[in-house]
Order: C-alpha cells, then structure tokens, then sequence
C-alpha cells in the first residue's frame, strides 16, 4: 500500500478512515506483485489497482463492508478447476493471490507513521498478521505475517529545463521517482513549470550535480543541449555510478559528446544511451518522455524493451519490482 501513500495521507489528515486492500502472497501468473494495493476512499472513489481488473469488483464489494464493520477479511482468488472462473471471480492469466482488506482509521498511529516515511521517500517497512483471530497491524506480530517494505525512492535527475524536461518530469514522478530538475537559469526553472519537481535547482550543473547523491537507483536524463557542461555531466553520472544515464541529441551530437568524453577519460561509456530513449515514434515532449522513461524502466529491470507479441513465456516477471517490496514470513515487526 505504501504506494497510496500520498493519496492515503489525504484522507486520513482530513480525519476519514480508508479502506485498503493489499497482495499479500502471489503464485503463478499475476499482473502485479506481493504489495500492490487498492484502497476504498470514503466517497466511494478506488485508487490503484492489483489485477488490472479481474478481482477489483469483487474487493470493491469486500472493502465496502470493511469500510462499515471495520473488521479485516483475508480475500484468496484463484482456480483449481478452469471451469469455475465461469462462477467465481479470478485471475483470468491463472494466478493465485491472497488479499488482506483492512480499514485505517486516523488514530491508527503505526500505520500514518509508516505511510508518511514511505510517502517522503525514506525506507520502511510493516508487518500485517495474517492470522485468522488476528488479521491486524500491529507493533509486534506472531504467526504468518505480511512484511511489506518501501526503499528510497529512486531519483531521477533532468538536466536542463527545456520544454522536454516538464514532460519527463511529470511521467518520472508519476512513476514514482523523486524529481530533482537542474539548470542555470532561473528564469526557465520555476515552481509553474515544474510543479511535480521534488527539488528545482539553480546552478551549474556540473557542480550541482557533484553534490546530489547519485547510486545505482538514480537516473541521469540530460536535455539540455550545451557543450559547455553536458560532457562533463555525463562524465560525472558516469563515475559515480548512475543506474542510468541518457542524453538527448542527433546522432552527430552524439559523436561530439563522444569525443569530448574520449578527452576526459570517462569510463563505461557503453552504458551512456543517446540518442535518448525507445523508438516508439515519438515526436510531441508528452511522447518523448513516455520514450525516455520506458528505457530507464528497461534498463532497470534488465528487459529487451521489444513488443511482447514477439515473445514466449510468462508476461509478468515473479519478482515485484514496484515501489515496495513484499514477503510472507514467521515474524515481522513495525519501524519505531
């Protein structure tokens, strides 16, 4: 759930209760992994989603009753017998999830704590038991539990504010990502263009960014198109290890930042993509930045990035690779 997190915040400091439901254990084929969630807002609006559509009517109905009683229900979807998904919602791709429905409630301290860490960016992590008399959160949980963790967000940093750089930023922060913007002109760089910015700096980007924390989960998105400081960024993203570095420009600017990046002795070049992005066709910002940010998630995960008509085997990865992770252990406990 701890991807709701901002959305669950909302209602719960405006004083309402909310209604989630989360993956807690996923066999087989499944859209999502263990730790994506659904949540039931007091209005009766549904934010995110677990299947895609194949159960959500069915916790719709469930969450609706938790919503008034308050007691948690520990949903199971799944078939043994094909024929019964004529009769029973399930997942159509054959998988197997159990789904732990549970109220919040505003004086839930455990649960707003860890909601407003994940929501900041920082790592937590919860436990749900998931025992039949205790289907709680609690500080201290025994039995089968539920542990779901949020790392770090993952940054990405844009250089230059251009009109792509407003694109990319609002599909990286929709994404998940904590956006950080950098260029040296004010005037370009404000809080209107770039609302879903994390932080808006001003200031050479070469020096700004040797004072970012840069690791294996930050990607480097460069636009801004100035010899004057866009080898050296790269350069930089490079030895200290950005997951992902990318640049926008020609392929004949490409061959000159190459050159300039010869000169500064700059390791692992083959990890530098520019030209920037998947071809997909893109052509408006809103497209490009679809093209840039389906390469950063391609280069995280490791996968092709081809159409997946052209492949075989299961279509969903079994590890989770959302904004939490999730385990089903003996014992867990909540942060402090």
């Amino acid at each position: 759930m701890f991807e709701l997190a901002p959305r669950l915040l909302a209602v719960l400091d405006g004083g309402d209760p909310v209604v989630v439901a989360t993956a807690v254990d996923v066999t087989g084929s499944a859209p999502s992994g263990a730790g994506t969630s659904m949540a039931l807002l007091p209005d009766g609006q549904v934010v995110g989603t677990i299947s895609g559509g194949c159960i959500e009517g069915s916790l719709f109905l469930t969450a609706e009753e938790v919503m008034s009683t308050g007691e948690p229900v520990l949903e199971r979807f799944g078939f043994e017998d094909p024929a019964d998904a004529v009769w029973a919602p399930g997942l159509r791709c054959g998988g197997r999830v159990e789904v732990l429905v549970h109220r919040i409630d505003p004086s839930d301290r455990v649960v707003v704590r860890a909601l407003r860490a994940a929501a900041a960016g920082d790592p937590v992590s919860m436990g749900l038991s998931l025992e039949p008399d205790t289907l709680a959160v609690a500080d201290r949980c025994d039995g089968r539990v539920f542990t779901e963790h949020a790392d770090v967000r993952a940054r990405c940093i844009v250089v230059g504010a251009v009109e792509f750089a407003v694109a990319v930023t609002n599909t990286a922060a929709m994404l998940g990502h904590a956006v950080t913007v950098v260029d040296p002109r004010p005037v370009f760089l404000t809080d209107e263009r770039f609302p879903a910015a994390r932080e808006r700096i001003v200031g050479w980007p070469p020096r700004v960014l040797a004072d970012l924390p840069i690791d294996e989960r930050t990607a480097v998105v460069l636009l801004s198109h100035d010899d004057r400081f866009d080898a050296a960024v790269i350069d930089l993203a490079l030895r200290r290890g950005a997951g992902y570095v990318g640049a926008m420009g020609s392929r004949a600017t490409h061959a000159r930042r190459l050159s300039a990046l010869h000169e500064l002795g700059t390791p692992d070049l083959d990890r530098l993509r520019s030209p920037i992005g998947l071809d997909i066709g893109a052509t408006t910002p809103a497209e490009m930045a679809i093209s840039i940010m389906a390469e950063v998630i391609a280069v995280r995960t490791g996968a092709s990035g081809r159409p997946l008509v052209d492949g075989a085997g299961p279509i969903h990865a079994p590890a989770f690779r959302g904004p939490a992770r999730a385990a089903v252990g003996d014992r867990a406990e909540t942060p402090s």
